[in-house]
């Protein structure tokens, strides 16, 4: 089951739904029943990484986090703190996107 999460460049993140068309996207944050609107940059269907250009001019990533999760538990990445968890969350959509 995919766990779509918005993530901003200071590695905050928020829940969101979506629907696209081309590449032109339709962001709802999920807990602050928001929407956004954006065109799609750069995306990896492998991966389910998307980089996204906001109506707003701010870039933003949209990433899948259960597909993350797994890629970390099957290559036994473990995190001792949270800056250590974003480090390698930002190297995983870079990574992905390059």
């Amino acid at each position: 089951m995919s766990r779509w999460m918005i993530v901003y460049k200071n590695m905050r993140w928020e829940e969101i739904d979506f629907s696209t068309s081309y590449d032109i996207i339709n962001i709802k944050l999920l807990r602050k029943n928001e929407s956004l609107n954006g065109r799609i940059t750069k995306y990896n269907d492998f991966t389910k990484v998307y980089r996204v250009i906001l109506s707003d001019g701010r870039e933003v990533d949209i990433a899948d986090f259960a597909e993350i999760d797994n890629f970390f538990e099957s290559n036994k990445i473990i995190f001792k703190n949270r800056t250590g968890l974003h480090k390698e969350i930002r190297r995983y959509i870079d990574f992905s996107l390059s």
